[in-house]
């Protein structure tokens, strides 16, 4: 009996876990995908927000998870920490709270891309 609460209690505890993502996806190549948290867009204001994207590697079960924080008027972006994730479980396997050098993108870019879908469903 105890064995089975443990299991239903692991059960739920990652459940919940996968609730709590509401991933959107952007675009896909061979096995791997592109997605953001729809639930960590913040807009500070006109032209900078943070969310959490993520790329997901179906053959590797790896889901790498990047918090980035994005200026669209300036078209720079920044990742401030990442994760590597076990897809199935969502265990964490790595963890980076380096921030890294801001990065230029163009509207033409995937990244662009990325940016006006997350803003403009684009």
């Amino acid at each position: 009996m105890k064995k089975f609460f443990l299991i239903c209690a692991a059960i739920f505890m990652m459940s919940s876990t996968c609730a709590a993502e509401n991933l959107k996806f952007i675009d896909a190549m061979e096995d791997t995908g592109y997605y953001y948290d729809a639930d960590t867009v913040d807009i500070r204001n006109s032209n900078v927000l943070s969310v959490d994207m993520a790329v997901i590697k179906a053959s590797l079960n790896r889901m790498y998870v990047y918090e980035v924080r994005i200026n669209h008027a300036e078209k720079i972006y920044e990742i401030l920490s990442s994760k590597i994730l076990s897809y199935d479980t969502r265990a964490e396997i790595e963890s980076n709270n380096a921030q890294r050098p801001p990065q230029h993108y163009s509207n033409k870019s995937e990244f662009g891309q990325m940016v006006r879908l997350i803003l403009y469903g684009e």
